[in-house]
């Protein structure tokens, strides 16, 4: 298939030269947001952007190790179709942290050039655009908490829970410099870093950006770091509870709407009802209504259930309170043209496009719904029964997405089916593997198999 001609591509060859690279890579992500590529020499590159690079289409319905589930519509049932992948000319960057290379994400098309809409980067491109078309700019902020192990004892770097504790922040300041001055070369802007509370275990913030940029960056940050960390002999993980008796990481998202034609924040409303807009208390309100279809996206394997304890800041009810730590969606305190909006649901493991595209997708259906937003909490949640719980286990959230039709109304039906289907298989997997698994004692342990499974990977 052709590809649009952009004068951006004479941008692109002036970065080769300058930078002398010899290998390009395609890169795209799968459904667990991990980074799926081929490599290209240069020498062949300009022949990719303009023709498209076949790549197996069935990667998005792969579970994290490959294993090929059925009923995706992207594997036996197309008789394992390739897909023709089109570059996004926006993001090409040169690669610090790599010598020599550079990567570049793509999009996947079906041959006979409809796009694969079963691809996170894609349907959430489709969400962004229906807030552009309403007249709204999509303001997205990324958290990520992760483990730092010992890449040969498989350790954590350090002991104890010292959050914030300076000489734990730099346990080794050539590594976390490096880390943070590379990805400052590569376009990822840092605003924080810090250790967390469990042991060795890290928190890195990045600045805010507009629209799909935001989360472009996001997986390039997590992928990056991965590659940077073994470098220096540790392994990165966003396994959301590698330790049972530790903290869990989580990967808070920020989220507001700024209008296109004043330039304002949107969900800012000094006379509303709790400073919100409608706007925002409509966008909350469909946060809250599909918060339970979309913990397949926020806790996505069986690990992330065992990050939900009681008093362990990991929210475990759909909620929403101001400056509470202990619900599931937060009214930051900076108000006015910082009015926003924190997601704390998603685990360490989630996917960042995957984590904007339930977030904007849940809060477009409740701008069209309007449902009724409920009262704030003021105290703190875990201590109530009375309020929503989110599922538990993985099969219980894959049901509750599966029966939220009002959210799959601005999703895809590719997308939809492809996330059942691997949801399931994941599902069936853990069930063969573990006699106990949904039970209280499956959930207060983390048995060597998940480690294998996902620690690496995710």
């Amino acid at each position: 298939m052709s590809l649009p001609k952009t004068q951006s591509i004479d941008s692109i060859e002036k970065q080769i030269r300058d930078h002398d690279i010899h290998f390009v890579r395609f890169e795209q992500s799968d459904l667990h947001g991990v980074s799926r590529s081929k490599t290209v020499p240069v020498g062949f590159f300009m022949d990719y952007m303009k023709n498209g690079l076949n790549f197996y289409g069935g990667l998005l319905g792969l579970d994290i190790q490959s294993m090929v589930p059925k009923g995706t519509g992207y594997a036996e049932e197309v008789a394992f179709e390739d897909h023709c992948t089109v570059p996004d000319l926006s993001t090409f960057t040169v690669l610090p942290w790599v010598p020599n290379t550079a990567n570049i994400t793509v999009d996947p098309y079906w041959y006979d050039g409809r796009p694969a809409m079963a691809s996170p980067r894609l349907l959430l491109r489709k969400i962004i655009d229906a807030f552009d078309a309403m007249g709204y700019i999509c303001r997205l902020g990324y958290e990520f908490e992760f483990y730092v192990l010992d890449r040969e004892t498989r350790k954590p770097v350090y002991g104890g829970q010292p959050i914030f504790v300076t000489l734990k922040n730099n346990f080794d300041i050539n590594y976390t410099y490096d880390l943070m001055r590379k990805m400052d070369q590569a376009g990822v802007r840092i605003i924080t870093q810090n250790s967390e509370h469990g042991p060795g275990q890290q928190e890195i913030n990045l600045h805010y950006q507009d629209g799909l940029a935001a989360a472009d960056t996001a997986f390039l940050y997590k992928m990056g770091a991965k590659e940077i960390s073994l470098q220096h002999g540790y392994i990165a993980t966003w396994l959301t509870k590698p330790f049972i008796d530790s903290s869990a990481s989580g990967s808070h998202f920020h989220i507001s709407l700024i209008d296109k034609k004043t330039g304002k924040n949107a969900f800012n409303d000094p006379e509303g009802e709790f400073g919100l807009s409608p706007l925002a208390r409509n966008f909350l309100a469909g946060m809250l209504k599909h918060a339970r279809a979309n913990s397949v996206f926020t806790a996505p394997t069986i690990n992330c259930y065992k990050r939900y304890r009681v008093n362990s800041f990991a929210p475990h009810s759909a909620t929403w309170g101001m400056e509470n730590r202990t619900v599931g969606i937060r009214l930051k305190g900076c108000r006015g043209e910082s009015t926003h909006f924190e997601n704390r649901l998603a685990c360490g493991g989630t996917n960042p496009y995957l984590l904007a595209l339930s977030t904007l997708a849940s809060g477009l259906e409740g701008i069209r719904s309007a449902p009724e937003l409920p009262a704030p909490v003021t105290g703190i949640a875990y201590e109530r029964d009375d309020l929503p719980r989110l599922p538990f286990p993985l099969d219980e959230a894959s049901e509750a997405f599966e029966q939220d039709t009002e959210l799959h109304s601005v999703l895809d039906p590719e997308f939809i089916k492809l996330v059942l289907a691997v949801k399931k298989f994941e599902v069936e997997t853990a069930k063969a593997q573990f006699e106990d698994y949904g039970t209280p004692e499956f959930n207060n342990r983390v048995d060597p198999w998940e480690w294998d499974y996902f620690l690496e990977l995710i």
